[in-house]
């Protein structure tokens, strides 16, 4: 029997704000693009369909993205998304 928080039960490194730079670092990058673009969170959620809540949990990385999500996100702020990856430290 597994105890709770044996490995297969642990979130990946990656995760949620355990990954370094992850969300927090995303969610940035899209208030930026935002902000830039003088759009409000409710114009960015009505251009990519979603809703005006949506857009402040990605916005403060407490809800995890997917890559066509953040495609949406990029289109609609007049942006092409780049996803790298590299050589961690």
């Amino acid at each position: 029997m597994r105890q709770a928080g044996s490995p297969s039960r642990q979130r990946p490194p990656y995760a949620g704000s355990s990954w370094p730079g992850g969300l927090k670092l995303v969610a940035l990058e899209i208030t930026k693009a935002r902000e830039a673009e003088k759009m409000t969170q409710g114009d960015l959620a009505n251009a990519i369909k979603t809703k005006q809540q949506t857009v402040s949990r990605i916005e403060r990385g407490a809800q995890n993205v997917t890559i066509e999500t953040l495609d949406r996100i990029a289109k609609a702020l007049g942006r092409d998304l780049q996803v790298r990856f590299v050589h961690g430290a």
